[in-house]
């Protein structure tokens, strides 16, 4: 039972990646259910590999959220003086 649902789940995110209907992602979810529950081993595979994944998707995250807040703002321009260099004084 465990496996259709990891089965279910990896197909609906990969058809929600491709933006396509679920056949390559049924697909996908077949095949990895049937390595789950024929493998222990392969159990262990796609477990760290969704876990490494969310563990890097955080990891940018926090990376983004730091250069947000690191970044200073942009001051706008004073619309009554030209820009440098344009001629017009």
């Amino acid at each position: 039972m465990i496996g259709k649902v990891v089965g279910g789940v990896i197909g609906s995110r990969i058809a929600e990646g491709a933006g396509k209907s679920g056949l390559l992602g049924g697909a996908a979810g077949m095949v990895v259910s049937r390595f789950v529950r024929k493998s222990p081993v392969g159990a262990l595979m796609v477990g760290g590999a969704w876990v490494g994944h969310k563990l890097y998707k955080r990891n940018q995250e926090r990376k983004f959220e730091a250069a947000a807040k690191a970044a200073r703002p942009v001051k706008p321009a004073d619309p009554a003086t030209p820009p440098p260099g344009s001629g017009k004084t």
